[in-house]
């Protein structure tokens, strides 16, 4: 019996599977986006940006990992395509694109967990911890009380967030707390910051200042100290790994920037994107350095860059959450990070690590647009209301203003420092971390003025180039000579840290590092808020007009910090005292419609403002009509009680006489269109 050769049918790719979900989950976020916008663009751009990110993925992944991939896929798609088919309310998707953002944040982090090796030991770790936290709470204690700082604005708003997160914890209720923290995600304003102050307050006093401190300095700025000098030591190179070095480390970065420390202990969390900042820098250090090894040298490459590339991604997805503007420190980071693999892609050519590189990117795209489906699910539906550039034209400052509040809080002598310092950093050595560091804090600063001038909290951008920069070389010295070293930081200290540095020209050296002066109206916003306390009611609204630092409509709910005996959370809106005034123009359009049930209106006199006067027509146009007695100042009277603020500013008491309609509240927003258009023509 002769052999009859049997010819097996070919088999089939085992990357196909994974290669046809890939496409579906293209087709199936293209759909849900497509439901989501009103125009056809987005919709199409996003779903292709998923296609090729997640076919590039599947083409290079390893054969063995392709079945897995094509259910996460085909699983992915099958819910984009339902929600998309079933045309499901736009907010239950970003809900639900919430839930698994904070999953895979979460599960990420704990299966990628990375850590910067401060390189000591665990006796000498817990002493600087100890030392460092008291040091900052000895400082947060004399600055508080020498200025009477009063928390406003972005500063309050985080305390009284914290309040309502500890309200929470001690309920016990954490399915509130956790939709609360979902629905933030795609808000400018997240309740990341606020999570481990808030279950500080739970536990040790809900309304306590000293309390919320205390979890800001612990929690935020210590690790965030601890990356910036652990960033000095690593650039410095060479430098010694043991206690001392680093302790002069960190009293390096606090001299080169101690106004990143007033900040935060002044009760702004937004320090500890910082250490979130540092992290980023590492890991893109580490996948650089992991894609410029040649071709086909060290097994475990690919999978180490995978496992760089998916932490990057949350890491800077991260720092976005914590803080909205630390975006753009995450895009400089990744401009970097590009510019570093092309150039070692164009100089090895076709002995790069294309595939590597390739999956990298590709994983670290998807992991991205994953993490920040909750934020796209909100902005599809109306892409206009999120341009930035156009709703905070109001903040940007005159070029000598700007320079005159860079010069306040960071001085212009140390930001000179800092640059000296990078160029010879980058002329002593070739580290990776080195340019990167240099170029991302510059970058990002930069990406960020072409929205708006920067804030106090804004700086923290440009932080770790003045601190790193400042530091390193001083560190250098360090290790050649220590009294030299101790004598340049002690200099350094005695100009940015103490009244030295005001016997120089204004703008060399920070001023806003020492206890500002306490506003000379302290009584007399104690017996504002006295006089609110005794006539405020759900029934008998007393609400404000104006924006400025003196004097704001938030100002009259923020007095209750002056004695923290009554919780500034409402339970309903049906038990609120007063109404959310709006402020910037581009930003919350024209004056609340719900002024009308204002039964007292407060007044400042002049009309305060704290921006670009002629985008604050919500404040000023409704503030002069009251002022005037016409249009809505014609429904009240001035009852004769005045507020005598400083700087020479008046808070008038009016008083309802007749009241508001709906119709009233249409013509006010009327003429703020009116006058909108007028100052949008020009002159």
């Amino acid at each position: 019996m002769s052999d009859v050769a049997v010819i097996a049918p070919p088999s089939r790719s085992p990357r196909l599977p994974a290669l046809v979900a890939a496409g579906a989950l293209g087709l199936g976020v293209g759909a849900l986006a497509l439901r989501l916008s009103p125009t056809a663009v987005p919709g199409l751009a996003l779903g292709a940006c998923i296609a090729l990110a997640a076919l590039t993925f599947a083409a290079l992944v390893e054969a063995p990992a392709a079945p897995g991939l094509a259910k996460l896929f085909a699983a992915l798609a099958g819910f984009c395509g339902l929600a998309a088919a079933m045309a499901t309310d736009p907010q239950r998707v970003e809900l639900a694109f919430a839930y698994g953002s904070l999953a895979l944040l979460c599960g990420g982090a704990w299966r990628s967990r990375t850590r910067l090796d401060l390189g000591l030991t665990r006796r000498a770790g817990l002493a600087l911890v100890a030392a460092l936290l008291a040091a900052l709470a000895a400082f947060n204690v004399d600055y508080v009380l020498v200025s009477q700082d009063l928390m406003i604005a972005d500063f309050m708003f985080y305390r009284v967030v914290s309040v309502a997160v500890g309200t929470l914890a001690r309920q016990g209720d954490v399915a509130s707390l956790a939709l609360a923290l979902a629905h933030s995600m795609a808000q400018d304003y997240s309740w990341a910051p606020a999570l481990l102050p808030g279950l500080a307050l739970a536990v040790f006093g809900l309304l306590s200042r000293a309390v919320y401190q205390a979890a800001i300095l612990a929690c935020y700025a210590v690790p965030a100290l601890l990356a910036l000098a652990w960033g000095a030591r690593e650039i410095a190179g060479g430098a010694r790994r043991d206690a001392a070095t680093f302790a002069f480390a960190l009293a390096a970065v606090v001299a080169a920037y101690p106004f990143g420390v007033v900040v935060a202990v002044r009760g702004m969390p937004d320090i500890g994107g910082l250490a979130l900042f540092i992290l980023a820098l590492r890991l893109a250090d580490r996948l650089a350095g992991a894609l410029a090894l040649p071709a086909g040298e060290r097994a475990g490459v690919r999978t180490a860059t995978l496992k760089l590339a998916f932490g990057l991604a949350l890491t800077l997805f991260a720092m976005f959450l914590f803080r909205r503007w630390y975006a753009f420190a995450a895009a400089a980071i990744l401009l970097a990070l590009a510019a570093e693999v092309g150039v070692v892609a164009l100089r090895r050519g076709a002995a790069f690590r294309w595939r590597e590189a390739a999956l990298a990117a590709s994983l670290g795209a998807l992991t991205l647009l994953a993490l920040l489906s909750p934020v796209l699910a909100d902005w599809l539906p109306n892409p206009a209301a999120h341009d930035y550039a156009l709703m905070y034209a109001a903040y940007r400052k005159t070029p000598a203003v700007l320079a005159a509040a860079v010069g306040d809080w960071a001085g212009f002598a140390p930001l000179a420092l800092a640059l000296i310092g990078g160029m010879f950093m980058l002329a002593r050595s070739r580290r990776r971390l080195t340019r990167l560091a240099f170029v991302t804090g510059p970058l990002a600063g930069a990406l960020f003025l072409h929205v708006q001038s920067p804030y106090r909290h804004h700086l923290y951008l440009i932080a770790p180039f003045v601190a790193l920069f400042i530091a390193a070389p001083l560190l250098v010295l360090f290790a050649r000579s220590r009294v030299a070293g101790l004598a340049a930081l002690a200099t350094l200290a005695a100009l940015t840290m103490t009244p030295a540095g005001a016997l120089m020209p204004k703008g060399w050296f920070p001023a806003a590092a020492r206890p500002h002066a306490p506003r000379s109206d302290m009584a007399e916003l104690a017996r504002m808020r006295q006089w609110v306390d005794a006539r405020a009611t759900p029934a008998h609204k007393v609400c404000g007009l104006g924006s400025s630092y003196t004097f704001s409509g938030q100002l009259i709910g923020e007095l209750w910090q002056l004695k923290a005996d009554k919780s500034p959370l409402t339970r309903s809106k049906a038990q609120a005292t007063s109404v959310a005034m709006t402020d910037v123009d581009t930003v919350d359009g024209p004056p609340n419609p719900a002024m009308k049930d204002c039964a007292v209106m407060i007044v400042g006199d002049p009309v305060q403002t704290h921006v670009i006067p002629s985008y604050q027509l919500t404040v000023t146009l409704p503030s002069r009509e009251m002022l005037e007695g016409v249009g809505i100042g014609a429904h009240y009277r001035r009852t004769g009680e005045i507020f005598h603020l400083e700087h020479g500013v008046s808070a008038v008491v009016f008083a309802q006489t007749s009241p508001l309609s709906a119709a009233d509240m249409q013509a006010l927003a009327g003429r703020w269109r009116a006058a909108r258009a007028q100052v949008e023509r020009g002159p």
